[in-house]
């Protein structure tokens, strides 16, 4: 073997650890964007974490496919797009009704043009936002999206009613958009 291809061999491992540490960067990033695509072309469907999994293990398996310095997002998007497929059709089987083509092509085109840096900005705002919450919201809110469970479960849990967990959840809602608006407003970004 040429010594000139012992060397490229021996450079491309060594590089290696680099690349992989820098997709891991990328995939983390894109997170946010990823979600947010997945659900606006799967509104209220319960598979939507299944779907982001599978996206983040397809980019995952073929790593090394990706070539660095070309659009992380627009590949990943795609393959977020092919899982969504990929389950619509499980679902169209099941007899569920998906998006019509129109609408999934119109909804997955205006969640590509979405800016990574503000989407991943939006949701430091949101945790800072919620930082702010009282301990007795901070739970609820995070019992409601995070572990994803009913306000019934979580009414038998506090010993509050299930009405005046609507109304508390209400009132964050509206709290945290003022306060996403108010820190946005300062930035003068207008997200």
């Amino acid at each position: 073997m040429p010594e000139h291809a012992s060397n490229q061999g021996e450079q491309h491992q060594a590089d290696q650890p680099d690349r992989e540490k820098a997709f891991v960067k990328l995939l983390v990033d894109h997170q946010s964007v990823i979600r947010a695509f997945v659900i606006s072309l799967l509104p209220g469907v319960s598979e939507t974490e299944d779907v982001i999994q599978n996206t983040n293990e397809v980019l995952w398996t073929k790593r090394a496919n990706f070539v660095m310095g070309t659009n992380f997002k627009a590949w990943a998007l795609t393959t977020a797009r092919f899982q969504v497929m990929a389950l619509l059709q499980k679902l169209s089987r099941d007899r569920w009704a998906p998006l019509d083509d129109d609408v999934f092509d119109m909804v997955a085109e205006q969640a590509a043009e979405r800016d990574v840096d503000k989407i991943n900005q939006r949701m430091v705002d949101l945790n800072e936002c919620i930082g702010l919450l009282q301990v007795k919201d901070q739970e609820l809110v995070l019992h409601r999206y995070w572990k994803k469970s009913n306000l019934e479960e979580y009414s038998q849990a506090t010993c509050r009613s299930v009405g005046s967990l609507k109304v508390a959840l209400y009132r964050v809602r509206v709290s945290l958009r003022n306060c996403l608006d108010r820190k946005s407003k300062r930035r003068g970004d207008g997200v």
